[in-house]
């Protein structure tokens, strides 16, 4: 996550300052990129969405795999340590 995640973050981040600069320009000229931003603006939306609901996912997917590390832990940890109270006794 930590590898993907910025990697994603700074392409978001430099379409948000490119949607930022077409913005700043419409400002002087206001028919030239209206459609453009519009369309760029909504593009971004998407992906931006798209990108929390994967990171939900994963946050998510997280979660349930420590719950089941922490299960098998607990199941696991008193055989351990009755199998080695046996092995001490012989």
């Amino acid at each position: 996550m930590q590898g993907i995640e910025p990697k994603f973050h700074n392409s978001l981040t430099e379409r948000m300052e490119y949607y930022r600069y077409l913005l700043k320009e419409t400002t002087d000229d206001p028919q030239s990129h209206g459609f453009d931003i519009i369309s760029h603006t909504s593009e971004l939306l998407e992906l931006y969405e798209d990108y929390l609901n994967n990171k939900k996912q994963l946050e998510k997917s997280i979660k349930n795999y420590k719950q089941y590390h922490n299960d098998l832990r607990k199941i696991l940890t008193p055989k351990l340590r009755e199998l080695k109270r046996r092995k001490e006794k012989k």
